[in-house]
């Protein structure tokens, strides 16, 4: 009987050895995986080739989600995602010489609006209201205002603006001219305090001028004064103050652009999709997509988001 229990005993200890040493080998296998996720994000050695691909991989979705567009939700989503397949299978079919797998996928994707006015005209809205609601409760991205000098007031005083209101605070960006050919943006926070210096100009032979609003430049120049969407909390509205004088007057002409976070079946806007200008459309505010990247001697895959000229992304 003693043999028995101590071929029993040794039986019992030799499983729970073996069951210790596959719960080991598990942790080191997770360990080494995890540290080659790490190391990978790190741009660790031999990583350099997976970031690449990630960073190719990013610049096109981002260039993809602007380019598309669709009259549904359902269009542009296809549009967009046929977009991330075909450049995914082009960069596998190129990744297979060097022995490498790579793929490309669209994670999820956010529905949104885009507002614009292609051709030149005052900004008013479609019923010709000098002051109005471009996007209620909403985030804003890829804010564009293309304007031409000779049509802006000569100060900051009464002239068209565009302001941002949380429902607490509001901040405003007034677009003027400077009185001397020049294009000038001035900024006031939520006390009505002008920010800085404003930022101004010169528009060039043609008399035109981009005020990038979310990317904070004017011509491409770097305007601090822009840079306030940290300091508003929540969705807020975005609003045109004043494209028309007290006379009817234009105070601004020109062209514009900009995407939020609303669905067009949700969103307060006076702008009308079925109208000249403005106008708006079913479009993609942001999406997510997974990238995965293998070679004989390292495994990479890594989630990201792309909103191209999200307001306070640099803030």
């Amino acid at each position: 009987m003693a043999d028995v229990d101590d071929r029993g005993q040794l039986l019992l200890v030799g499983a729970l050895t073996l069951a210790v040493m596959l719960v080991a080998l598990a942790v080191l296998l997770n360990a080494a995986i995890y540290t080659g996720n790490v190391a990978t994000r790190d741009a660790g050695t031999g990583a350099g080739e997976a970031i690449e691909y990630e960073n190719e991989a990013t610049t096109m979705a981002q260039a993809s989600i602007d380019g598309v567009d669709g009259d549904t939700y359902a269009a542009v989503r296809s549009n967009f995602t046929d977009s991330v397949t075909g450049w995914s299978e082009l960069a596998h079919t190129h990744s297979g010489a060097s022995l490498t797998s790579t793929n490309l996928t669209t994670v999820d994707m956010t529905n949104g609006s885009r507002i614009a006015q292609q051709t030149d005209r005052n900004f008013t809205d479609d019923n010709g209201n000098s002051t109005w609601t471009v996007a209620e409760d909403s985030h804003v991205r890829a804010f564009r205002l293309n304007v031409t000098q000779g049509d802006l007031a000569s100060s900051a005083t009464d002239a068209f603006q565009v302001t941002f209101n949380d429902g607490t605070d509001e901040w405003g960006v007034f677009v003027h001219s400077d009185g001397s050919g020049n294009v000038a943006v001035t900024v006031e926070d939520e006390t009505d305090t002008e920010v800085g210096d404003g930022c101004t100009v010169d528009p060039g032979a043609d008399d035109r001028v981009v005020v990038d609003i979310t990317a904070g430049t004017v011509a491409g120049e770097d305007c601090p004064e822009l840079r306030f969407f940290g300091n508003l909390s929540g969705t807020y509205t975005v609003g045109y103050v004043d494209a028309l004088d007290g006379s009817d007057n234009e105070q601004v002409n020109g062209t514009y652009s900009l995407v939020v976070d609303e669905p067009t079946s949700s969103l307060v806007t006076g702008a009308d999709e079925d109208a000249g200008a403005p106008t708006v459309s079913p479009a993609l505010y942001s999406a997510d997509l997974n990238v995965t990247y293998r070679s004989a001697d390292l495994f990479y895959q890594s989630e990201f988001r792309v909103a191209p000229g999200e307001a306070g992304a640099d803030d």
